[in-house]
């Protein structure tokens, strides 16, 4: 969620602000979901093999930049591109992972995999009923799709009020975190990673 130039900032009737530095309630969702799954293909990536490191490191830097965007811009980038590219990458897990089954690479952690394709199905979904969206707009007029159509619901559903967004992107963040946390956990990184207190022990144990 974007806030650096105005806040989050109620209307009249308290709802929130359709103004810039307010992220969209839908986009910022989007957001974190990119950013977990991003995460997650970074740390896999990062302990894999290289024929597995470039593709998922690659594609783990460009959700995360993609989530910027989003949250920068309120809007997808490239609707269809985006869809393409978010569907690709779940393409990807499996093809790394039918890989890895005849010894190409390295063999990919299920829970990071599983996690990530979960939080890339969500996205795919909610792209592909704005390019529905999208599309029926463009039937319908002869003008074309209004300013927006598609990456940007023109409402989302009508602006929540403050306590609304706040409460339901908590609740996303929350799932995110759920989803994303044990995924890490069971990557290379995240087995190297210093357990939380052992500094502690060590200290005590001198």
């Amino acid at each position: 969620m974007s806030t650096t130039r105005t806040g989050i900032g109620a209307g009249t009737d308290g709802s929130i602000a359709d103004r810039p530095g307010v992220s969209s309630l839908g986009n910022s969702l989007l957001a974190l979901a990119a950013i977990g799954s991003g995460l997650v293909l970074l740390a896999t990536g990062a302990g894999s093999s290289l024929l597995g490191a470039v593709p998922l490191v690659a594609l783990g830097a460009g959700s995360l930049v993609w989530a910027v965007v989003v949250l920068v811009r309120d809007r997808v980038p490239g609707l269809r591109a985006s869809f393409a590219a978010t569907v690709g990458t779940v393409i990807v897990w499996v093809a790394l992972q039918g890989l890895a089954s005849v010894g190409l690479t390295t063999v990919l952690p299920l829970v990071p995999m599983l996690s990530s394709t979960l939080m890339l199905l969500a996205i795919a979904a909610v792209l592909a009923v704005r390019l529905r969206r999208a599309s029926t707009d463009e039937d319908s007029t002869d003008e074309g799709p209004t300013a927006g159509t598609g990456d940007r619901l023109p409402t989302d559903a009508g602006q929540p009020s403050a306590g609304r967004y706040l409460l339901t992107l908590f609740a996303g963040a929350v799932v995110v975190a759920a989803l994303t946390t044990p995924a890490l956990a069971q990557t290379s990184a995240g087995e190297f990673a210093v357990p939380h207190g052992t500094h502690g022990s060590l200290h005590g144990d001198r």
